[in-house]
């Protein structure tokens, strides 16, 4: 039997986008336990979809547009292989100066999607709601491999890569609360997490996570980032 504070924390935890194997280590409670109260907050447990069949029914009602870098050729292509394998059909792609934009019209893939993201107004430190909104994953069990092109994703479009340090940078703290979660699963433990208050009107605070040195060389033969010119990284990753 759990006293109200342990049914709080877990309810806390939960709401903040914490994992159930997460939760498990930091309240020792177990998982079923945990799994009660996350089916009491957000339904069952959501299960990987099963993408392997047809459903002509949804096709043509929902578009999803990604964006990619023109230069990164072989990434794009093994997008398109996937597009094609696991969705039956081939996005429509086009280029809008250095950016090349695929085009994809499927409420499947807009179901599938929202399997591990969530699109809400973002809060604040002190928890007012503000005007933007923000993407951010569901709590649920990620594989390493996810967490590893999470990291790579991040990098790829927002991150930034100095001589001294490598730094994400968001103002959702869901984010980044989750990649500081990611970040420490897959070895990196040299870092500060941050808030910077923005001084300056119609500007908001940024959250940043900066891997000192140590870790450069250990995080580019783990996490990969695509776009090595961008980041400036040392020649032979």
């Amino acid at each position: 039997m759990l006293s109200n504070d342990e049914r709080e924390n877990i309810i806390l935890l939960l709401k903040l986008g914490y994992s159930i194997n997460e939760i498990n280590k930091i309240t020792h409670k177990s998982k079923g336990t945990i799994y009660t109260y996350y089916k009491k907050l957000f339904g069952k447990k959501i299960k990987d979809v099963s993408i392997n069949e047809a459903d002509d029914e949804f096709i043509g009602e929902y578009m999803i547009r990604f964006f990619f870098n023109c230069n990164d050729l072989s990434h794009n292509s093994q997008l398109v292989e996937f597009f094609s394998k696991n969705f039956e059909k081939s996005p429509n792609i086009y280029k809008e100066e250095n950016v090349l934009i695929f085009t994809y019209i499927s409420k499947k893939l807009f179901k599938f999607l929202l399997n591990f993201v969530v699109w809400d107004i973002s809060v604040d430190i002190l928890g007012r709601n503000r005007k933007s909104r923000t993407i951010y994953l569901k709590p649920r069990d990620y594989s390493l491999n996810f967490k590893i092109g999470f990291l790579r994703g991040f990098m790829d479009s927002d991150g930034h890569i100095s001589n001294k340090k490598i730094q994400f940078s968001s103002a959702s703290q869901r984010i980044m609360d989750k990649t500081m979660s990611f970040l420490l699963e897959c070895g990196f433990i040299d870092m500060n997490y941050y808030f910077y208050e923005e001084k300056r009107k119609n500007r908001v605070g940024m959250y940043h996570i900066a891997l000192n040195k140590s870790e450069r060389m250990n995080f580019f033969r783990r996490v990969q980032p695509r776009n090595l010119r961008k980041l400036n990284a040392p020649a032979g990753i």
